[in-house]
């Protein structure tokens, strides 16, 4: 069976979804090493991170690749450094990640939408306070574009406010691989 499309857009905000086979993090260290090779990764492959939300089950990430391999490349790099420090600290070689990653380019508009949702998934350890503080401690986020256009008092006023039909429409971009753009195109044609 061929594998599904997926279309990395350079310079296009992309939703990544990574799905865990078992729980991908079960201890407090475990979602700082991942954020640690992420940010690596993301350093080495040119990607800004604008989002995150680690969940036992999966990772979720607010990126904007600036080249059309930076993706793939930096995603691959982050979970295989990951999966191989839990290796050797647990002494044995189970997979930890659910196949390929998922992901759907959108556009800048939509970008403060699929924010809020990635800030408000019920993770553990996610972007959720640096957005509402207005500081990254950690350094992995790129705060400059949503510095621009919010910042801590402004988002604090529109953080809470969800947008179903587009959240519902991003897990399905992210699962079929197609830029939102195009889904909603085949969508209208299919009418």
């Amino acid at each position: 069976m061929a594998r599904s499309r997926r279309i990395t857009l350079p310079f296009f905000p992309h939703y990544v979804r990574q799905p865990a086979v078992a729980p991908a993090f079960v201890r407090a260290d475990d979602y700082h090493a991942y954020l640690y090779v992420l940010g690596r990764a993301a350093t080495r492959h040119h990607l800004s991170i604008l989002g995150y939300a680690l969940a036992p089950d999966a990772v979720h990430l607010l990126v904007l690749p600036i080249t059309a391999p930076a993706l793939s490349r930096a995603m691959g790099q982050a979970n295989r450094e990951y999966a191989l420090w839990r290796h050797i600290r647990e002494r044995r070689n189970e997979p930890i990640w659910r196949g390929r990653f998922h992901s759907c380019a959108f556009d800048r508009p939509q970008l403060w939408a699929a924010m809020r949702y990635v800030d408000n998934l019920p993770a553990p350890i996610s972007s959720r306070q640096a957005h509402h503080e207005g500081d990254d401690p950690s350094g992995l986020l790129d705060l400059d574009l949503w510095r621009e256009v919010y910042g801590p008092v402004r988002w604090n006023r529109f953080a809470g406010i969800a947008d179903t039909e587009f959240e519902a429409a991003l897990t399905a971009g992210a699962a079929s691989g197609l830029p939102l753009v195009e889904m909603a195109q085949a969508r209208a044609a299919s009418r």
